[in-house]
């Protein structure tokens, strides 16, 4: 997963000359990253987003980063495999006021983006935190576009329109099993994929963050490994299962 957001930086310049050479590194830099990727067995999505992305007055920032990804891939041998949103609305200030309101724009921007993505062959994921089922109760049920669900209910039933959808739960545990581990805060979102076409990775921590207890910083390489080996183990079987996700790879290297 790449980041571009800043690509931002280059969509809000005036039209000119200068402008069109810092796209042109940026597209150079885009395509030499995927080159080397590639040259590993790697694939690359693109990745931006930022909590405010799906309020009036943000959404051009996430069409704006959706848009430049649709054309690189459209004007460029070396390609994306898909775009990410990592847009997370419950650390707004707004969202402690009005749930329903902000994830109802939340959902908005992931409806739109689809609507977007219509000829492309870009696939979809989108980063969501491990409360967004009904399991916790810590969002609200809520109608949307006819349907009473939470957000993760809701998601999936756009994503599913989607072929090649993804799920981001952001499990962020440095423990796997036992109450409040990894495994038990991505039950929910596995079990209810399980009926859907959209796959489910489950997300883990490396940077140095707190509460110390949702990260591997300070933790051991062999540690991360084993604990992401029992929940490879534990959901194998599950259809909607696709694997772990770590955040970050600089972090992720720097473990002992």
């Amino acid at each position: 997963y790449l980041s571009t957001d800043t690509y931002l930086d280059i969509y809000t310049m005036p039209d000119g000359p200068t402008k069109n050479k810092k796209k042109k590194d940026f597209d150079d830099i885009v395509e030499n990253f995927i080159i080397a990727a590639g040259q590993n067995g790697l694939t690359v999505d693109a990745e931006a987003g930022w909590r405010n992305w799906a309020e009036v007055g943000n959404t051009y920032k996430a069409f704006a980063t959706l848009n430049y990804v649709i054309e690189f891939n459209k004007s460029h041998k070396e390609k994306f495999r898909g775009f990410q949103y990592d847009v997370e609305p419950y650390l707004l200030e707004s969202y402690k006021l009005d749930k329903e309101a902000v994830l109802s724009n939340f959902l908005n921007l992931i409806n739109k983006t689809i609507i977007k993505l219509n000829g492309s062959d870009l696939e979809l994921s989108v980063v969501i935190p491990d409360f967004y089922d009904g399991q916790s109760r810590q969002t609200p049920e809520f109608s949307y576009l006819g349907k009473d669900g939470y957000t993760l209910d809701h998601l999936l039933s756009m994503l599913d329109q989607r072929e090649g959808s993804k799920i981001m739960v952001m499990s962020y545990r440095n423990f796997s099993l036992g109450h409040d581990g990894s495994v038990d805060i991505s039950k929910a979102e596995i079990e209810e994929a399980d009926k859907s076409k959209t796959k489910i990775v489950v997300a883990q921590e490396t940077g140095d963050v707190l509460p110390a207890y949702m990260t591997f910083h300070n933790t051991s390489k062999n540690y991360y490994k084993k604990q992401v080996a029992i929940i490879e183990k534990t959901f194998a079987k599950d259809k909607s299962y696709a694997g772990v996700a770590t955040h970050y790879i600089n972090a992720l290297m720097e473990l002992n």
